[in-house]
């Protein structure tokens, strides 16, 4: 299948989130996500599950930072050799340092050694599968399933592209994950084996794009090849998932210089906002303009301002009404339902018209009234006297 007819495919047959014009990906499933706010700028098939391959090591690699200190030994178990695929060809019972052991799983991607991490950590793969499971039940990844600490396939160890970009929003704070992925060589302690201690980055993006910070890619053949990454951009850092891509590489680059390009951080997103109420009791048919009371910062593309929806708490404001006085709260939702709070208030004062009730209610109004009538009075009847003599 060509590239075209392949991106072709993919966009007659999946689900999509976000905005209406989106990257050219490859991937089947794929997500960028403003790591600070947590918003899902674009997403397709975020919730179809997926094998994640050696992604997974991400999770495991957390696990065991969050659950050892640096120079915590890790010993390779009797049966190390029966693990296939990427290895650090660990020999049984060998030790390296759970930082050492870290750094062998998140850059060469060790099978070996991610299987030493789950014996050590949990007694077996088992063991340390409802670790994983705990664990990331607990970060709110509710469609994922493991079974291996390694990502090696397995028809019931399944993500998806939702649940991946979650545990990298929690990758980002652990910052000797961060450093880890980030480094393209390192040199690994190891007691035995001593020609084979040089572990480089299988991320060959973090050479060509410096932006580009981490984290872990991945390929079976179930699986296709995997990344999930995080880049550090003018808007933000972003969180970027990309599962079964014909080139995962591309489909990062892809992605986010088109959230690059498509996004913006704005001081107000409502700077051009105005809205107009019928007041109650307004004199001469005045209308009330009303317009944001306070700036509302936020990451918009031009497709969100133009399709922003405001609506206010209340929308029935009684004259007389100040200018600059707070009117109403209101919430901005953007087409994808995203939100922010705002308060609305008004751009131009309103007269209320005259009231014969309220004024008739005012001892003040009460006295005029009695006044100009006594004075009424002396003066009709000095009129008739003059008139009479």
């Amino acid at each position: 299948m060509t590239p075209f007819a392949l991106l072709f495919a993919l966009k007659q047959t999946s689900t999509f989130v976000g905005q209406s014009n989106f990257p050219p990906l490859t991937a089947e499933a794929a997500i960028i996500v403003h790591a600070e706010t947590g918003r899902i700028l674009w997403g397709r098939n975020i919730d179809m599950p997926m094998y994640p391959a050696s992604t997974t090591k991400l999770l495991t690699s957390l696990i065991l930072l969050e659950n050892t200190s640096p120079t915590d030994q890790i010993q390779a178990p009797a049966d190390t050799k029966k693990v296939r695929g990427s290895s650090l060809h660990m020999e049984p019972f060998e030790t390296i340092s759970a930082e050492g052991a870290a750094y062998a799983i998140l850059l060469r991607s060790a099978n070996d050694t991610a299987h030493a991490v789950a014996v050590k950590l949990a007694g077996s793969d088992e063991g340390f599968a409802q670790k994983m499971n705990d664990f990331s039940r607990k970060l709110g990844m509710k469609h994922s399933h493991w079974v291996t600490p390694h990502g090696l396939n397995n028809p019931w160890h399944k993500t998806t592209a939702r649940d991946m970009s979650i545990l990298g929003r929690h990758a980002l704070k652990n910052d000797r994950l961060v450093e880890i992925t980030s480094s393209e060589k390192y040199t690994i302690q190891r007691s035995i084996n001593q020609k084979d201690i040089l572990l480089e980055n299988h991320n060959k993006l973090l050479k060509e794009d410096k932006s580009l910070k981490g984290f872990k890619t991945g390929f079976t053949n179930p699986a296709g090849l995997c990344f999930v990454g995080y880049e550090e951009s003018p808007i933000g850092n972003l969180v970027t998932v990309i599962l079964n891509s014909k080139d995962w590489a591309a489909d990062q680059v892809a992605i986010t210089n088109w959230a690059e390009t498509n996004f913006h951080q704005t001081d107000n997103i409502l700077a051009n906002y105005k809205t107009t109420f019928k007041p109650i009791n307004g004199k001469d048919k005045q209308m009330l303009t009303a317009v944001a009371g306070r700036p509302v910062p936020g990451l918009v593309s031009q497709e969100d301002l133009q399709n922003l929806k405001v609506t206010p708490r209340r929308t029935e404001f009684p004259a007389p009404i100040p200018i600059t006085s707070m009117l109403t709260p209101a919430m901005v939702t953007l087409p994808d339902g995203t939100t922010f709070q705002a308060e609305l208030v008004a751009a131009n004062a309103v007269e209320a018209k005259p009231n014969i009730t309220e004024f008739l209610r005012n001892p003040v109004g009460i006295s005029l009234i009695l006044f100009a009538s006594a004075a009424y009075w002396y003066r009709r009847r000095t009129y008739d006297k003059l008139n009479l003599g």
